[in-house]
């Protein structure tokens, strides 16, 4: 063997991982101090340097900072009293001066907080290292999703940051000449510096910045940039913070919470406009008195996506600024309570305020709130394992002959398992849409398929039992992993199945777009086609299309048809970016590269696909063209439709006959299929992801 080879470094065996951010790490100690930085709050978890705004998870790499980047001010500074042992014993002792590690350990302004940052299981001396990432960073508002806090991305905050940042650099070091400071100099530059340091803590956490001993002087009151409002002067007179809630926190109303009138007209636009998309909040019981503030607040997120704010006068904008708004503080929120409690009952609240609040943000926030959608994936999902969400929740029915608890039992219960199928609904589309693994199985899924609609939306107790007793019952309940196995076996007949809601038939019909997006992508790495597994999902989908698709269609189906559709088509016409291996990270890259795509669809002129793919296509052009006011619309359905355009503006292109006759497009007339999808689209442009669409039909034209 070589003397190169043998001194190779062999990769490290990391067996412990990080259920959260899939971090790895060689030592079971490491994860574990690993795993308190998800339940710190954002003051547990910034420990800032007195001279820059990198901030750090623990006092020991606070210190090795101020080692390295800052020893001439390490030199200078005072040296202070360690909690953990007086100053002169140490000195005797040791017969040295006191370490520097010392002295940050007690440069907080009190025991219980400087306990609540002692590491007390220091373990390795590295960084610890966060998807690829140490936990050190250039600004507080520049850090890892994991620390739940602040966007990265609001300029209003990185300009006030990154300006006090410059000025606290240029009181530390007035010339770079001049190598010691005067000693009345020194002092006032270090109390400016923490004045400036601690008016930026207190504007981040929403607490008020007193002190006792001084004020803040000129020099420290002109590092701080003024907030420019985010709204124009016609909504002025809203009475909530303006901007993002990163702006909200730094202008001190971390407090704030919604008024009676926008709770009570958010809930009412949630229920009309959202809910039977997610339908697993029971709207007849549903009390805003006694909801977490986490879960309103993400309930008004999507609620004010379809109508405008009443304390602003319902001026235009108003309606997304307060969702927006609302988002931001309800993210706070649940990171916060996240890390309080492991209750299975507050799990279940803190499950749902994450995926409405990933919906809100990946579907209509878009951009770059898209990365904390995704974070909030990873702890919907986690929370939904530790709390048992796959499985049956444990109900007391027996041990009570009251109609109306029989009732609020059921309820329970029934809201528990549609939350559980919303959960495996979404990770299977964030898989279709972006190429992410996916996170559940459907074997995970214990529950049995949800009642009937009827039953789920019974006002009240009698209307409920009635309901039950008159439903036909063609045999016992089945699990939805048994539901999956009959309509893919051609040996049980699906109509053995009781009748459900087609809410869990949507869960059947994402799990066959899953399956066939795997025979896709292993044909693709095989270059092998496989026909017996395509002709079973083809088959399974045809005897799903009975109960996902009502007759006659109602616009609050839409949603299941549009997925059964997209489904048939998924069969027939593999995604180029699936199948080439793309890998997305929003919506936004999504509508951008199916767009780019789009022109590579040369293979779909011939005559046997564009006959097969044609009816299913067909049938989002007539959505399209007849849904003039597509507020009841589930927001993916807009991407399941630009993508089924896309198809039909290549067999345009390609002179295949009746291609948009539905739609009255001629044959060959690509500028009359461009414009008309320009018009059917601008009915979605209140919405972040109808502007995306309208943008990239530009790009299309020219």
């Amino acid at each position: 063997m070589s003397v190169s080879h043998a001194n190779r470094r062999t990769p490290s065996y990391q067996p412990y991982q990080c259920h959260v951010c899939q971090s790895r790490f060689t030592r079971h100690e490491n994860l574990k101090r690993h795993a308190k930085l998800h339940s710190r709050s954002q003051e547990e978890a910034s420990l800032s340097c007195d001279l820059c705004q990198t901030t750090f998870s623990r006092p020991d790499l606070r210190h090795r900072h101020m080692k390295r980047k800052h020893p001439e001010y390490e030199e200078r500074r005072p040296a202070k009293r360690s909690l953990r042992e007086p100053l002169a014993s140490k000195q005797e002792r040791h017969g040295r001066r006191p370490q520097r590690q010392d002295v940050y350990l007690s440069s907080e302004s009190s025991p219980e907080s400087q306990e609540s940052f002692y590491p007390h299981n220091l373990g390795d001396e590295c960084e610890l290292q966060v998807d690829g990432g140490i936990w050190t960073t250039p600004s507080p508002h520049a850090q890892h999703p994991l620390f739940h806090g602040h966007d990265a991305d609001s300029p209003i905050i990185r300009t006030s940051m990154s300006a006090t940042a410059e000025r606290n650099r240029g009181l530390a070091v007035r010339d770079s000449s001049v190598q010691r400071p005067l000693s009345n100099e020194s002092g006032c530059v270090d109390r400016m510096v923490q004045d400036a340091i601690d008016l930026e803590r207190s504007l981040l956490l929403g607490t008020s910045f007193l002190k006792p001993t001084h004020e803040p002087n000129d020099h420290l009151q002109s590092a701080i940039i003024s907030q420019p409002a985010a709204y124009g002067p016609n909504l002025t007179s809203c009475e909530f913070g303006q901007g993002s809630p990163d702006i909200l926190l730094s202008s001190g109303q971390g407090d704030w919470s919604p008024s009676p009138r926008q709770i009570t007209q958010g809930c009412d636009l949630f229920f009309t406009h959202v809910s039977h998309f997610l339908p697993f909040l029971h709207q007849p019981t549903f009390d805003t008195a006694h909801t977490p503030l986490h879960l309103l607040l993400s309930i008004l997120s999507l609620g004010y996506q379809h109508g405008e704010d009443p304390d602003c006068g319902d001026q235009a904008g108003s309606g997304a600024n307060l969702s927006t708004h609302c988002f931001h503080q309800a993210r706070v929120l649940a990171t916060t309570e996240e890390g309080r409690t492991n209750h299975s009952r507050h799990n279940t609240t803190l499950i749902q305020s994450y995926l409405l609040l990933q919906i809100c943000a990946m579907m209509y926030l878009c951009g770059d709130d898209s990365a904390c959608g995704l974070k909030m994936h990873s702890n919907m999902i986690s929370l939904a394992r530790a709390g048992g969400l796959m499985r049956p929740v444990a109900t007391e029915s027996s041990t009570t002959e009251d109609l109306e608890a029989l009732w609020r039992e059921f309820i329970k219960a029934e809201s528990h398992k549609r939350t559980s199928f919303a959960v495996h609904q979404i990770d299977a589309l964030w898989y279709q849409f972006l190429s992410i693994p996916r996170s559940i199985s459907h074997l995970e899924v214990k529950h049995e398929l949800p009642c009937p609609e009827a039953q789920w939306t019974a006002p009240s107790a009698a209307d409920w039992a009635h309901r039950h007793l008159v439903a036909r019952h063609s045999g016992p309940a089945v699990p939805y992993p048994d539901a999956v196995r009959r309509f893919l076996s051609s040996d049980m007949s699906p109509e053995s199945i009781p009748v459900f809601d087609p809410y869990g038939a949507i869960n059947i019909a994402q799990f066959l777009i899953s399956s066939a997006r795997e025979v896709s992508g292993w044909s693709t790495m095989t270059g092998m086609l496989s026909m017996d597994r395509l002709d079973a999902l083809r088959s399974s989908l045809i005897a799903l299309g009975p109960c996902i698709r009502p007759h006659p269609e109602t616009v609050r189906r839409m949603h299941a048809t549009a997925t059964w559709e997209t489904a048939m088509i998924e069969l027939h016409l593999w995604s180029p970016a699936h199948t080439g291996g793309i890998v997305a990270s929003s919506l936004d890259a999504v509508v951008s590269q199916s767009t780019s795509l789009a022109p590579s669809y040369e293979f779909l002129w011939e005559a046997d696909t564009a006959q097969s793919v044609q009816p299913h296509v067909d049938w989002f052009l007539r959505y399209l063209d007849t849904s003039l006011e597509p507020d009841m619309e589930a927001p993916w359905v807009a991407v399941y439709a630009y993508k089924a355009f896309l198809i039909a503006w290549q067999l345009v292109r390609g002179g295949i006959p009746n291609a948009m006759r539905v739609a009255g497009i001629e044959d060959g007339d690509v500028e009359g299929a461009l414009g008309w999808a320009r018009k059917v689209f601008r009915r979605r442009q209140r919405w972040q992801l109808g502007r995306l669409i309208l943008s990239c039909l530009d790009g299309l034209g020219s």
